[in-house]
């Protein structure tokens, strides 16, 4: 089994089970089924979770818990416990240069045991669950169909959550970084320039850059080269297009400029690329 490192965008998962669950006044119950990933969202209430240590829990928490780790749960009598769980298996499934790759199965996700959301984040996650709750039918193939892709940006939004800056995402910077990383990926095909971007969204590109590193490991000029030449792959292995008409719809301005950083990027030219990616 795969614990670390795995992408979260190659993470395939099948949901073996969801619950919408309302419980009483002095309530308990225990984790029955353990082989599988599990994620419990409390809607309302407060209660105690059980592991090897006592974990207090209450509305707009969510429990992470991995395969194989035993629980007891019970509500506090005065505030039972409404929760959504979710039981699944997950494995990430890797497709590169044209193959689908081994599948790995997850041993653990990179998420807390316990994670409180601030109330904003809480209404969308609760909303997230109750939209997955609602779509998904044992043994209903359109059920499962609308459901799993549901389950996949949750578990992105969750992923994203736990790797946030929060210090950044309370001044504002983060929804300037949001705003730049969408305007990169709509236009890139426009002769871009990342400082006036930063200007434009009122952040310094020194801490654009930085924000851009910590979020997606590289900075926005290098992810905007990085789609631009994503694309150009494309063009070239699925149209005719003329290399001087892909380096247009890509941003270049100059057809040698898009050959030498495309050879920068692929170690080839665009044109051996063609040829080897259509034997």
């Amino acid at each position: 089994m795969k614990e670390e490192p795995y992408r979260i965008n190659n993470l395939a998962l099948h949901i073996r089970f969801i619950l919408d669950k309302e419980t009483y006044p002095g309530w308990e119950d225990i984790r029955n089924l353990v082989n599988v990933h599990s994620l419990y969202w409390i809607h309302e209430g407060e209660g105690t979770f059980l592991t090897n240590t006592e974990h207090e829990v209450r509305a707009g928490m969510l429990t992470y818990l991995k395969p194989g780790l035993k629980l007891s749960m019970r509500s506090k009598p005065h505030s039972p416990l409404r929760m959504t769980m979710v039981l699944f298996d997950c494995a990430e499934f890797v497709y590169e240069a044209g193959v689908w790759q081994q599948i790995s199965p997850i041993e653990k996700l990179r998420l807390p045991f316990l994670s409180q959301y601030r109330r904003a984040q809480a209404e969308e996650i609760g909303s997230m669950f109750h939209d997955i709750h609602n779509e998904w039918v044992a043994g209903i193939a359109v059920g499962e169909t609308v459901a799993h892709p549901k389950m996949q940006m949750l578990l992105h939004k969750l992923h994203q959550n736990e790797e946030m800056d929060w210090n950044v995402a309370d001044s504002g910077a983060f929804a300037a970084y949001e705003q730049v990383k969408c305007h990169i990926e709509n236009r890139y095909k426009d002769n871009l320039r990342i400082e006036v971007l930063a200007e434009e969204y009122s952040i310094s590109a020194s801490y654009l850059r930085k924000i851009f590193v910590k979020q997606i490991g590289m900075g926005p000029k290098v992810y905007l080269n990085h789609l631009r030449n994503q694309q150009a792959c494309r063009y070239l292995e699925f149209t005719d297009y003329p290399i001087k008409e892909i380096a247009k719809l890509c941003g270049y301005i100059e057809e040698f400029h898009f050959s030498k950083m495309f050879k920068q990027l692929n170690g080839t030219s665009p044109s051996n690329y063609r040829a080897r990616h259509r034997q």
